[in-house]
């Protein structure tokens, strides 16, 4: 029998441990458990993976990694654009199908972009890709058809058959951009036998479109189709590598494999041309071997490929591809995390489960806030379980046997994200008005480059120069009309240039200021605590510690990047579930520990202006400043007395907060200090 003061002596145990895990969960800025305890098939409201770690990466990754698509015509003067507004890079497909029968590439917009990047210094991000509409070198004709044939129809008669292979013509684009759609197995006289039933009726004499391929659909591995369409793909290639240097110069690009498997992909399996299938086999296995195949043609030829970075581009729209399973000389892992638009409740992703504030696994049903989603960092958070920081992360953490992280194969062997494809779309909001779509896009764009260039990606490429003010369009209609009609750049661009490659422009500038030219060692910041008097926040809870308020503090962005030894420009932000309506501006007290600044600024890259910031404390190894935040990055740039430089490290390389353990594949150690949120009551 338990008596009474057992009872209260047994709740105020519960009560303490309960307390203790309220601290545990936010008891720091940064704690590895905010990734690791998200395993996968786990999403959460409340735990923010994105502060699993903090680094201190070098300004050069910024400089280095910002980057457009380029999908406009008149290359020359849009690169030019580009590249006087802070973009280093951009990203080009040259398909198999640009590739002659011979072998050789000679389209005039493939080799104009080309030149353009090198014209305006741009490092190109090659896109190989077999889209299904061309998927390889091909002969394209027509067919007239001699007699009806239903729907569903096995064979088909046509007025001439000469000059058909068996296996590689088929009729194209019957129901989709797809060159032999249906492929002709037999020919007798004028009858054709086919892989599939007719997908329409087709009367006499309709003129059909016809595709002979040159190389048969990825098949069965191991089979001699399938070791000619592979050796085929790897001469692609070889010839993409000869046209880039020639036009480049050596190393001056990067290749990525594949562009998404949500579109065009048809030509990666047999059977999607044949019904009933053509032969049973893993077809997802080609995944893995087209990667490995062109990785293969890198270290044949290590001359003509030297300096060129490789990335695995099937993993754009899948979680399943890792660093630990990439082959060495692959060195990236693109993605394309494009913000969806959500209301919640509704939009809660079905799993099997949500980890709630006090990092408590809770299944369904279980509550859900209400709120809308639509921000740019959405793969950054826990809100569904395929977040890509699993795979940009310094944590190493385990999928189903399989390891996910930058380091996952080695310290030594780092696989960095890229992300290749990005993009926000004010219209998804209603928002017809171009001045108010160029202005979230601008908005955008920073928190797209700053976070995602601070967190692991090495490369990100906005869609695009092209889409429209409205839409996804980074450079302004305007310019691109200019462009369409004029072969000088404007002497005075000011009226061309949009807000998003403004914003670039001046965050790029901060950057480069006083940026070392020699390697240094960079160093790591704690933020130590980060406070308010205002409460606001993205959504409200149902007033229990496990489903509290998601406050303005808790996303209050930190993400220091360093210039020089004695210089830090640190972007920082609320990161808001939507960027429409404006966020006013929010005051918050900001500790860090780790600098010993003597002078402390605040710069606006959106409105070209300076802000206050007040140093409130400055204890030996800290600071703490009053500072305003709003809903896009503003620049906190620190600067110390020039003190003896510490010795300089082979290469800059970020270190992660906290430290990591033994090894740099083990999870970062929590630490296990009192929290100052906790004492303050500012965090759960």
């Amino acid at each position: 029998m338990v008596h009474h003061d057992q009872r209260r002596h047994l709740k105020a145990i519960l009560l303490i441990f309960s307390l203790f895990f309220q601290t545990h969960a936010w008891a720091q800025y940064t704690d590895p458990l905010f990734q690791t305890d998200l395993f996968f098939g786990l999403h959460s409201q409340w735990v923010q993976p994105w502060r699993g770690y903090l680094e201190t990466v070098p300004a050069s990754w910024f400089l280095n990694g910002t980057g457009v698509v380029l999908n406009s015509p008149n290359p020359d003067l849009v690169c030019q654009m580009l590249a006087r507004h802070g973009i280093a890079l951009t990203r080009i497909e040259i398909g198999w199908g640009n590739v002659r029968l011979d072998g050789s590439i000679t389209n005039p917009a493939a080799i104009a972009a080309l030149q353009a990047c090198k014209n305006n210094g741009l490092r190109p991000i090659i896109l190989l890709n077999a889209n299904q509409g061309v998927p390889c070198p091909l002969t394209g004709f027509t067919a007239s058809v001699a007699a009806d044939a239903p729907a569903g129809a096995t064979t088909l008669t046509l007025t001439d058959t000469t000059g058909f292979v068996p296996g590689k013509t088929g009729l194209s684009n019957l129901t989709t951009y797809k060159a032999a759609e249906v492929l002709v197995t037999a020919v007798n006289g004028n009858t054709v036998s086919l892989s599939k039933p007719l997908p329409k009726a087709l009367a006499a004499g309709t003129s059909l479109a016809m595709a002979t391929l040159k190389y048969r659909p990825f098949s069965v591995p191991g089979s001699a189709d399938y070791n000619a369409t592979l050796a085929g793909w790897q001469a692609y290639v070889q010839t993409v590598g000869q046209l880039a240097t020639q036009y480049l110069g050596p190393g001056g690009y990067d290749l990525e494999v594949w562009n998404e498997l949500t579109f065009g992909s048809d030509f990666l399996s047999i059977n999607d041309y044949y019904a009933p299938p053509f032969a049973p086999y893993d077809e997802q296995a080609i995944w893995g071997a087209l990667v490995k195949a062109t990785a293969d043609v890198a270290n044949a030829n290590p001359a003509l490929f030297a300096g060129v970075e490789i990335s695995d581009g099937f993993a754009n729209t899948i979680p399943w591809p890792a660093s630990s399973t990439e082959p060495d000389r692959v060195t990236g892992i693109s993605k394309h995390p494009y913000p969806r638009y959500g209301v919640f409740p509704g939009a809660e992703q079905g799993d099997n489960g949500e980890l709630n504030a006090l990092l408590g696994q809770e299944n369904p049903p279980h509550f859900v806030p209400g709120y809308t989603e639509f921000f740019p960092e959405v793969q950054g958070t826990g809100i569904r379980t395929e977040f890509i920081l699993r795979d940009l992360s310094p944590i190493t953490t385990d999928i189903y046997g399989t390891l996910h992280g930058r380091f996952a194969r080695g310290i030594d062997k780092p696989c960095w994200g890229w992300i290749t494809e990005c993009g926000y779309t004010p219209s998804t909001l209603g928002i017809s008005d171009a001045a108010t779509a160029q202005l979230l896009k601008a908005k955008s764009t920073a928190r797209f480059f700053t976070f995602f260039l601070h967190k692991g990606c090495k490369k990100v490429t906005l869609f695009a120069t092209g889409g429209g003010d409205t839409g996804l369009g980074l450079v302004e209609d305007n310019f691109l009309a200019y462009a369409a009609a004029n072969t000088v750049y404007p002497t005075n661009d000011t009226g061309y240039t949009s807000p998003a490659l403004a914003v670039t422009a001046r965050i790029a500038a901060q950057m480069a200021n006083g940026a070392s030219p020699t390697p240094f060692t960079l160093r790591p910041l704690t933020v130590t605590n980060i406070t308010d008097t205002h409460n606001h926040f993205q959504f409200a809870g149902d007033g229990t510690p496990a489903h509290p308020n998601l406050y303005d503090r808790e996303v209050l962005t930190v993400l220091p990047f360093q210039s020089n030894p004695h210089r830090f420009v640190i972007a920082y932000y609320v990161m808001t579930r939507l960027l429409a309506p404006p966020l006013s501006p929010e005051e918050f007290d900001l500790s860090l520990e780790g600098i010993n600044p003597t002078s402390a600024t605040c710069y606006d890259p959106l409105t070209d202006a300076s802000l206050p910031v007040t140093i409130a404390a400055a204890p030996q190894g800290g600071i703490t400043l009053s500072i305003q935040a709003t809903d896009y990055p503003l620049l906190l740039i620190l600067d110390e007395n020039p003190n003896p430089s510490p010795t300089p490290s082979a290469t800059p390389t970020p270190t992660p907060s906290p430290s990591p353990s033994a090894t740099p594949t083990s999870t970062p150690t929590p630490n296990p200090s009192p929290s100052p949120f906790h004492r303050h009551r500012h965090w759960h």
